[in-house]
């Protein structure tokens, strides 16, 4: 099954989305919620959507390990280390790192296919 046909990766592409809408569109403030929902959803997303990528271009089923660490890594560097350097809307947060990694066990467990999964 493809990436953008599981509801793994839709519900948090979809929570993300009414959350963006809440937020912005309607100027309702959820405190905690609008602090680490982003970077818990991150790299499930941006993940998938790479995955989907591959499988479209190149027909990689699924990540390994590595490429998943690395990925989710260098997402999440750039994410809480460079862009607030750059762009003062987005804020370093020490505790972001703890979401980032729950999203990128989410990717993992939920959305990245398993090996038994990939040899049909």
């Amino acid at each position: 099954m493809k990436v953008l046909g599981k509801y793994t990766w839709w519900v948090p592409a979809l929570i993300f989305a009414c959350h963006q809408i809440i937020q912005y569109g309607l100027g309702i403030r959820l405190g905690l919620v609008d602090a680490y929902l982003d970077p818990l959803l991150f790299l499930p997303i941006m993940l998938g959507l790479f995955l989907q990528e591959r499988w479209w271009f190149f027909g990689h089923r699924r990540m390994s390990g590595l490429e998943t660490i690395v990925a989710g890594l260098a997402l999440t560097l750039v994410a809480e280390e460079l862009l607030p350097r750059w762009q003062p809307a987005f804020v370093y947060d020490q505790v972001d790192y703890l979401f980032y990694a729950l999203g990128l066990g989410w990717f993992w467990w939920g959305i990245n296919p398993g090996k038994e999964r990939t040899e049909r």
